[in-house]
């Protein structure tokens, strides 16, 4: 049988509303009294009505993390820090998987408002702005992780340098010999997608290498990669000694690739990934890879989100976090 306040309420002593204010914490109560309700509560096996509670304050202690891509192991680990940090401050995170499609995340930002959720942490696919649009107007905080509209000020958002982070991946490989360099990247749709781009750019024309976007591609991130097409471009760029990639994911995708035409990783073409994935996982290989600080980034986007369900009224933060080559088994000098 459910434990109710009024069964506390007769095992204490106090009156119902007594109970009620202790088990919420309320300053009105004495400590004393709180633990003595808290401790009968426990031994009773009470269980608190979380729906009952978000209907009294209008809000609940639910938290929606809205995410492109769970079987990235990227957004995995993304998500695990999230969940340690709101459980750590009493609340509860809610993973919603949006599968890069804008209908998708408009859908979830719909169910985080019709659950009353107290915040949203989101990764916008990016096609459009209609999830921002409807967080605002349902007045529910949230913040934007891993990906931005850099033209939205009024936004809060944790990201990583992903120019530099492209550029020091491509300077590196420069460095070690490579003049050959391809990059493979997800479009200049999403933000990430755009400054890497730029900063594999922008890391050719500091060494003076002409930029050549026949050794360029992007992979539609609504859909997993083609083989075929992927194979298809690396044939035609057989003579490229290295490749960046958008994404550790990708990277692995593109050594599979490699093996199949032949090519061995890293004797005949050197392959470095974005996220760092192999830092939590260990692989069969281990990936040279850009970290985006992703541990890092979700728990600033999870403070920075708790900051502004306590205070409407705290300013934009738009919070950019450096980034750090790991080179691996997957890079070697040019012979």
């Amino acid at each position: 049988m459910k434990v109710k306040l009024k069964d506390i309420a007769e095992a204490t002593g106090f009156s119902v509303n007594t109970v009620s204010h202790a088990l919420r914490d309320r300053p009105d109560i004495p400590e004393s009294t709180r633990e003595k309700i808290k401790l009968a509560a426990k031994e009773m096996g009470y269980i608190k009505n979380a729906h009952a509670s978000s209907f009294r304050s209008g809000k609940t202690s639910t938290i929606s993390v809205i995410l492109p891509d769970i079987t990235n192991p990227h957004f995995t680990i993304v998500f695990r820090e999230i969940e340690e940090y709101f459980r750590g401050v009493g609340m509860t995170p809610m993973f919603i998987n949006t599968n890069e499609n804008a209908e998708e995340e408009l859908n979830a930002v719909r169910h985080a408002i019709e659950q009353n959720s107290a915040g949203v942490i989101i990764c916008p696919t990016q096609d459009n702005k209609d999830s921002l649009r409807l967080l605002e107007k349902s007045s529910i905080p949230y913040v934007l992780i891993g990906r931005r509209f850099p033209e939205e000020k009024g936004s809060d958002y944790v990201v990583c340098d992903d120019t530099e982070g492209a550029a020091c991946a491509t300077e590196s490989l420069i460095l070690s010999g490579h003049k050959k360099i391809a990059f493979v990247g997800a479009g200049e749709l999403i933000s990430s997608g755009r400054e890497r781009l730029l900063g594999y750019k922008s890391a050719l024309a500091e060494a003076k290498i002409p930029y050549d976007d026949t050794y360029v591609y992007h992979v539609d991130l609504k859909s997993a990669p083609s083989t075929e097409a992927l194979e298809s471009f690396l044939s035609q760029i057989s003579d490229a000694t290295a490749i960046v990639a958008f994404s550790d994911s990708l990277a692995f995708r593109i050594i599979r690739s490699l093996a199949k035409l032949g090519r061995r990783v890293p004797e005949d073409v050197s392959v470095i990934g974005f996220d760092n994935v192999c830092s939590d996982y260990i692989f069969p290989t281990m990936l040279s890879s850009v970290s985006v600080s992703k541990k890092t980034m979700a728990k600033e986007a999870s403070s920075l989100l708790f900051k502004k369900i306590s205070s409407t009224t705290a300013p934009p933060e738009h919070i950019v976090l450096p980034t750090k080559l790991f080179p691996r088994e997957t890079t070697a000098k040019r012979k």
